[in-house]
């Protein structure tokens, strides 16, 4: 999947690609990161930078564009508009009680945590859901990107020097 990714970004300069790779859902910072030391040779410093850089484009756009076109899509589609209360209720029901113990604590550790599932995407989805105020969302989400960003290079530098050592 990497080898994909990278000639796709063929021709684009090693930034460019770190940044691009990190705003990609699923990827983000757990991608990005490794891809940027290891394939692309940047230094750590700009490894990290570019892929915090990256994961912050879909932290500020998704909840901005999510409030943009949920209320056109509902008026427009009824089948979106019972998605929706659908998701919202389930939601609430579900993580209501969760979320309001821990608050931006919960986003940030939720960000931060570098497993599947976990990330900027599904952070700036859950945020929109609970409704919370792009106020608190999204630098919430920068914090807990942050947290990422140091964590998985962490894991990669030392994961990488300690292959190469028994190698």
């Amino acid at each position: 999947m990497i080898q994909t990714i990278l000639q796709f970004f063929e021709g684009v300069s090693p930034a460019w690609t770190t940044i691009l790779i990190a705003a990609m859902p699923i990827v983000e910072v757990r991608g990005a990161v490794p891809v940027a030391l290891e394939l692309l040779h940047l230094p750590v410093a700009l490894a990290m930078l570019y892929s915090f850089l990256g994961s912050l484009i879909p932290a500020i756009l998704l909840p901005t564009c999510l409030e943009i076109v949920e209320k056109p899509l509902r008026k427009q589609f009824l089948i979106v508009d019972r998605f929706f209360v659908w998701v919202k209720h389930h939601v609430e029901h579900r993580y209501t009680d969760k979320y309001r113990t821990m608050g931006a604590l919960g986003l940030i550790v939720f960000v931060a945590i570098p497993l599947p599932m976990t990330g900027v995407w599904t952070g700036a989805l859950a945020a929109w859901l609970f409704l919370i105020p792009k106020r608190y969302a999204i630098p919430a989400i920068f914090v807990g990107t942050a947290l990422a960003t140091l964590i998985v290079t962490g894991a990669t530098v030392g994961g990488f020097a300690l292959f190469r050592a028994v190698v």
